[in-house]
């Protein structure tokens, strides 16, 4: 059976401890972020932790993350105004929740948790939950066995608990259990639920959590000692060149099935954990047994899709065959639905988050690139749980119907409905993957941060590498995971290329290209000019525009979900102006091209439309003045005065916030039918005017 890692021991990263002065709900964080920071014991926004203070009990708040989680994110409710919990038979959970927000201490806290009640209902001052690999690899088991080797392992100091739905029914069948549990007990054993530990104070806790699980951890390296537990292969693995040229086919291929009408962002893993386990002959049966807790299915979906493809097979071939197997498993999965749902209920959209491909790796799939890599951490520690409870007896996750009742549990459901309702009203780009070509300064930099603004995920491009890093690292500042940097040079065919590549790689597709890259004329008149002087141009705003338009068109053809293709031409495109021959040749040039592409593309609903910005506020703009006001004799506030003079709105210097609107609504569905457009952003050049 496929492994990423032999069992191995937690080592005890208290070390000092928070700050002396630290109080309690100090030490509880500390405590969360140790716990938090290691994925063996959580992925990302799973886990919960709690203390009792007084009358208040501060528990980790609804989506918070236990790797970050503050002091404002621990919501305090009182334990008086909890206590009806112990004599309530049944809640509904709308019940519970008007409930707990009736208990909350303070309004502007986050909403209460839905293990709030667990919480409550255990007696003791400090808890902490976890999905660790090793609680979930004894648990995930028939009860008979799970429960005998719980009692083996700890001898009543850690209790098995059979599985019931997380929330109010799991936190009733506690309290029923509380009064029973041994005068020894430090925590629970959750069937398909992770591991419940408890103490006096948090550094009691974390020692008593790493406890349990290192002992479950010894128990695995036994079982797994001297056992074949990978392989024999089905095929042998695919060199990394084969795979990784198949896996750039694929991707927008898998991004396009999965998300026809509610785009997906990817993330790619095909490390050699991955693909080994994935080569195991009983892996296609194995992971059609489920998840290792209800909390994976919200984060990596009930099942994991599996791809069986020929990395070695040519292109469209290895496409139509994604196609039709995700297709399939779609059917399926509709079949799964219709067994159990209500009367008009709809299948989810987000019914895959998960793509196993034998071969290439592990794709996961959710509304950004967090939630994606999220998915990768969360089916890591299921494939993990796998490994160990086959080496144990069998894995055995919850029945269908409780997969449903989860995968459909109102209140997490809300939160994502909730979610996808604001991006709709509120975001111009949600979920699209935009590359900006000259994005380190300018335009392309206004245009990478708006995009950002708008929900995009965003690929920065430039030939300088360390205005790119800077732009991409600024946007991550407000928007975690959209953002790369990638350098490239639009002169080199290989750079284009491994831009592309790098794109599907990181997010899985490609929606929008901006292309704004710019290089500054030599004034010179056509009598003097040499070849060399067109090239230059032709190469930054002729060539290197019309081979990223190709490279980015391939993607979005791939997907099958149309696109948006922006490039800036200038008014050069459509206005001469003195001595700059090549400059305004390249600009037309590109312009036409672009027409022709809107006319080639408009099948595959990939618009493609120009903008003809001038007198805006950047250093190529600013350059561009200088150099004009040397040639007339004048100084630079003159030249800029008259080109104020020359359009008819009387403006100055257009700031680059001006073309980057005018950028992300082109790439928008607000232009969803408009194509072969040019529009302008200059004040009003009559000479320039496209018609």
């Amino acid at each position: 059976m496929p492994t990423h890692r032999t069992p191995a021991r937690l080592d005890d990263h208290w070390a000092g401890g928070p700050a002396p002065d630290a109080d309690d709900l100090d030490q509880l964080v500390y405590l969360s972020h140790l716990i938090g920071q290691e994925t063996r014991l959580v992925q990302p926004g799973g886990g919960n932790t709690s203390i009792k203070l007084g009358d208040t009990l501060l528990v980790k708040g609804s989506g918070t993350d236990l790797r970050t989680i503050g002091r404002k994110g621990f919501t305090p409710l009182s334990l008086a105004a909890l206590k009806p919990l112990r004599a309530a038979e049944t809640m509904l959970d709308a019940e519970m929740m008007r409930f707990m927000a009736s208990c909350m201490l303070q309004a502007d806290a986050p909403t209460p948790s839905v293990e709030t009640p667990l919480h409550s209902l255990l007696p003791h001052r400090v808890i902490a939950h976890t999905h660790d690999v090793a609680t979930m690899s004894v648990t995930n088991l028939t009860d008979a066995v799970a429960e005998t080797l719980v009692a083996e392992l700890f001898a009543g100091e850690i209790v098995y608990v059979p599985y019931v739905r997380p929330g109010f029914p799991l936190a009733r069948a506690v309290s029923d259990m509380a009064d029973r549990l041994p005068d020894k007990a430090i925590g629970l054993a959750l069937a398909h639920h992770g591991l419940v530990v408890w103490a006096d104070d948090s550094r009691a806790c974390y020692r008593r959590l790493l406890g349990a699980v290192n002992a479950i951890e010894d128990y695995l390296a036994t079982k797994r000692s001297g056992r074949t537990v990978v392989g024999p292969a089905v095929r042998p693995i695919p060199s990394v060149e084969v795979r990784r040229r198949c896996a750039e086919h694929v991707l927008p291929v898998v991004r396009g099935a999965l998300g026809p009408t509610n785009r997906v962002i990817l993330h790619f893993d095909d490390a050699d954990d991955i693909l080994s386990a994935l080569a195991d002959p009983r892996m296609p049966a194995l992971a059609q047994r489920g998840m290792a807790t209800p909390e994976h299915i919200l984060r990596a979906g009930r099942l994991p899709a599996w791809l069986d493809l020929d990395p070695s097979a040519p292109a469209d071939t290895t496409a139509e065959a994604v196609r039709t197997q995700l297709g399939q498993q779609r059917a399926d999965y509709e079949a799964y639905h219709a067994r159990h749902a209500s009367p008009g209920e709809q299948p989810l959209d987000d019914w895959a988050k998960v793509v196993l491909a034998p071969g290439i790796g592990m794709i996961t799939a959710s509304r950004d690139k967090r939630g994606a890599a999220t998915a990768n951490l969360c089916y890591r520690a299921v494939l993990d749980t796998i490994a160990n409870a086959e080496a144990i007896e069998a894995f055995h996750f919850i029945p269908e119907t409780d997969v449903f009742e989860f995968e459909h549990w109102q209140l997490e459901r809300r939160k994502i409905d909730e979610q996808d309702a604001r991006e709709r009203a509120s975001l111009l780009l949600p979920r699209l993957i935009a590359v900006v070509i000259g994005a380190g300064s300018g335009i392309g930099r206004a245009a990478a941060r708006r995009f950002a603004e708008e929900g995009a995920h965003v690929v920065v491009a430039d030939i300088d590498g360390s205005a790119a890093d800077a732009v991409a690292a600024g946007i991550r500042a407000s928007y975690p995971g959209r953002a790369i940097a990638v350098r490239v040079d639009v002169r080199v065919d290989e750079s284009l290329a491994e831009l592309i590549r790098q794109t599907v790689f990181e997010f899985g597709g490609l929606d929008c290209l901006f292309y704004t890259a710019g290089q500054a004329p030599k004034f010179t008149d056509v009598t003097e000019i040499r070849r060399e002087d067109l090239q230059q141009q032709l190469d930054i705003h002729y060539l290197g525009a019309v081979l990223a338009i190709g490279g980015a068109a391939s993607v979005m053809r791939r997907q099958r979900l149309g696109g948006s293709i922006v490039a800036s031409v200038s008014k050069a495109a459509l206005a001469p102006g003195r001595d700059a021959t090549a400059y305004c040749g390249s600009k037309a040039a590109l312009l036409h091209a672009m027409r022709v592409a809107a006319v080639e593309l408009g099948a595959d609903s990939i618009r493609v439309n120009a903008i003809n910005a001038d007198q805006v506020e950047t250093p190529l703009f600013m350059r561009f003045v200088q150099e004009r006001a040397a040639m007339r004799g004048v100084s630079a506030a003159d030249q800029l005065e008259a080109y104020r003079r020359r359009n008819v709105m009387g403006v100055s210097l257009i700031p680059a916030d001006t073309v980057a609107d005018i950028a992300a609504l082109l790439a928008s569905e607000r232009f969803r039918f408009t194509t072969g457009d040019i529009i302008t952003v200059d004040g009003g050049l009559p000479d320039a005017f496209p018609r």
